[in-house]
């Protein structure tokens, strides 16, 4: 579809469109399916969220396990639910397993935050996997789609649904997905206890592990022709010829018809492939010539993430000369973080300002001002991010850091007391991260001079919880041992 004329199709587009991919179930039309995820986007960045959502399943009906799409739609259905969008129900869209899919999906955009509506659309999803086999990869969107169950039943404001975590649990492990099984039993767990289900976690535990080890086994075997695949195919990537082939494929078929958008971001993809400034200027160049006469802010976004990319290119290369003891090359490394930063600030900040409801950029935004020392800005943004799921547990963690840099310890402790009641998970980056801020406030109090003993007593003692636990889960964990000979010296000294 063109940027100037909805509907007008492409016409060097080779992909499937002229039979049906089996006689019965979804049939796989990836003209039709652009077409109508041209008229969503285009829909989206008009507030018509109504008609986006009816637009992204239309297109998903043609190409259900397109991962990009679905990830769209629930954006979408974010944004509408911010503006005040009211649940709907959900006409059927037909009788196929993939059918029944895609209007669970449409009834769970209508009602984003439903976790019932998403277990339902998981487990259609599941049906359809089984039902398509190989003419579809939707396993993924099912695991996609259990995955935000799991974190959506964490709920902030109230009990999570255990029942919820019983029903993704058989999911996953129908999809042989042992690593979200896990989890899910493992949340379960940690609302009730019950023998079965340890037992059950036990078994999901072992399957994972004998996946992990075959895959493992599997890899080692391959390692060596996989290695020389992939040397071989980095030195097609790199090659000049082959870019340059490729590039000049891509930019023929755009300027045959400048407006058709799926060829400005193949055009894109081609200059961005080499890695090299210069083509990577010109990709942005496109994308913001795109953004001036559309006025789609989406593609300006493009272009600001290509300026991140070079950015962070450049930091690399710096920061291998600084290992190597090159001190002119610490002072620009230095340098470009400072004007990465800047940059950063400026562009997060206007995104959120294009598309206020969208809690990702919230916390982008404030991770940039957390980071540029704007605590109580950072602080908004984080306590705006936290309501967002993918976010919430390390907008909790950096909005605990904000209280700590402000001094204010208790709004600290209980902040990141429900980041840890929210994410049980201990043996992970984020869980650890929590409790040891928790534990170091806890003893920063408790080391305080003056105040009462018996108070610091009580710090101490569950600092001394938190680290124990900490030790055992990992005992290599930043500098956790030394911490906990403090803890130790300061329990004997203060009950002395």
């Amino acid at each position: 579809m063109a940027i100037f004329g909805l509907g007008k199709k492409s016409s060097g587009d080779t992909s499937d469109d002229g039979g049906d991919a089996k006689k019965d179930g979804f049939h796989r039309k990836l003209r039709n399916a652009r077409s109508f995820f041209e008229y969503a986007e285009t829909a989206s960045d008009a507030n018509n969220y109504d008609y986006a959502i009816e637009c992204y399943i239309g297109g998903l009906r043609h190409d259900p396990d397109n991962m990009t799409r679905h990830e769209e739609l629930h954006e979408v259905a974010k944004r509408r639910k911010v503006t005040g969008g009211k649940p709907g129900k959900a006409k059927n869209v037909g009788p196929y397993p993939v059918d029944k899919m895609l209007t669970a999906e449409k009834a769970w955009a209508m009602d984003p935050m439903n976790v019932k509506h998403i277990v339902k659309a998981m487990g259609y999803a599941v049906d359809a996997d089984q039902e398509e086999g190989e003419e579809a990869n939707l396993a993924e969107v099912a695991y996609w789609m259990g995955s935000l169950a799991i974190e959506y039943n964490a709920n902030p404001n109230g009990k999570p649904d255990r029942g919820v975590y019983l029903k993704v649990i058989d999911l996953f492990e129908s999809i042989r997905r042992y690593d979200k099984a896990v989890e899910a039993c493992k949340r379960a767990l940690h609302m009730k206890n019950d023998d079965a289900l340890r037992t059950r976690l036990r078994d999901l535990e072992a399957e994972l592990y004998s996946q992990t080890s075959q895959d493992s086994e599997s890899s080692k075997g391959m390692l060596k022709d996989s290695d020389e695949q992939k040397r071989i195919q980095a030195q097609l990537d790199t090659t000049g010829s082959q870019s340059d082939q490729l590039i000049a494929a891509m930019r023929e078929q755009y300027e045959e018809d400048p407006e058709d958008t799926d060829r400005l971001q193949k055009l894109v993809d081609a200059l961005l492939r080499p890695q090299d400034n210069e083509k990577d200027k010109e990709a942005a160049s496109l994308l913001i010539n795109a953004y001036e006469q559309t006025s789609q802010y989406r593609f300006k976004v493009k272009a600001g993430d290509i300026k991140i990319r070079q950015f962070n290119r450049i930091l690399n290369q710096l920061a291998e000369k600084v290992k190597a003891g090159d001190e002119q090359a610490k002072a620009k490394y230095q340098e470009g973080l400072k004007r990465r930063l800047a940059f950063e600030m400026q562009e997060f900040s206007e995104r959120v300002q294009h598309y206020p409801t969208d809690l990702k950029l919230k916390f982008e935004l404030g991770k940039r001002q957390f980071m540029t020392g704007q605590f109580d800005d950072a602080i908004g943004s984080f306590q705006q991010s936290k309501a967002d799921p993918k976010s919430r547990g390390f907008s909790h963690l950096f909005l605990g850091k904000c209280y700590i840099h402000k001094g204010w310890n208790d709004e600290a402790l209980d902040t990141l007391g429900q980041g840890i009641d929210q994410h049980p998970s201990d043996d992970d980056k984020l869980g650890k991260e929590l409790r040891y801020d928790k534990m170091a406030i806890h003893l920063d109090i408790a080391s305080a001079e003056g105040g009462d003993t018996a108070t610091k007593l009580e710090h101490v003692k569950q600092a001394q919880q938190i680290a124990s636990h900490l030790l055992q889960t990992d005992i290599n964990y930043r500098d956790i041992r030394e911490r906990m000979d403090t803890i130790k010296t300061l329990q004997k000294n203060l009950a002395g």
